[in-house]
């Protein structure tokens, strides 16, 4: 599944699970196999067992993180896809501040305005709005009006109307819509 669609975080709860039982299962046969093939050179087997062991715990830190966030759900899915028209889209995303991390159903992007929307419980919408300020801001996006929703009734209201007047032949507009979507990708785990 690729970063921004539907299904992300279920499809990268998988991926990285069986990543980190893969390599540590690989960590665990290099560790027996030197010390079996090379009783003496412990120490060496354990330098290599260690640097083995490194992108395993890597993956079992990816596996964690997206384990306490769950999939969003369908039916916001399958509303948003309803209404959202032309408006460009990123589902399931995870964004990561220096205190805490936030799950987020979808972000649209039009008009000028980046929109988001949490059915996460304790989101502090505040804090998150004012990260992605920041992030937008050192990236050199200036005049982007910033909101996350945690009542999907206003956050689809304020959809339909921006997919109403969305205008997909202006070109410039929806290169700077889709540019930043794919901000939101990069800052997302």
């Amino acid at each position: 599944m690729k970063k921004g669609g539907y299904g992300y975080i279920s499809s990268m709860k998988l991926k990285s699970g069986i990543l980190s039982l893969l390599l540590a299962s690989v960590a665990a046969a290099v560790y027996f196999t030197g010390l079996h093939f090379f009783p003496a050179n412990r120490t060496a087997v354990g330098i290599l067992t260690v640097i083995v062991c490194i992108p395993a715990a890597m993956a079992l830190v990816r596996f964690i993180m997206f384990m306490r966030f769950p999939e969003g759900s369908s039916e916001v899915f399958r509303s948003i896809e309803e209404l959202r028209g032309d408006v460009p889209v990123f589902y399931d995303s995870i964004i990561t501040t220096h205190d805490k991390s936030y799950g987020v159903n979808a972000f649209i992007s039009a008009e000028g305005s980046l929109l988001g929307y949490s059915g996460y419980d304790r989101v502090d919408t505040a804090k998150l709005e004012k990260h992605l300020k920041d992030i937008f801001t050192s990236n050199k996006y200036t005049g982007l009006n910033i909101k996350v929703f945690t009542d999907r009734n206003k956050f689809t209201e304020r959809l339909e109307a921006l997919s109403g007047r969305y205008d997909i032949t202006d070109k410039d507009a929806l290169i700077r819509d889709e540019a930043i979507l794919h901000l939101i990708g990069r800052i997302s785990l």
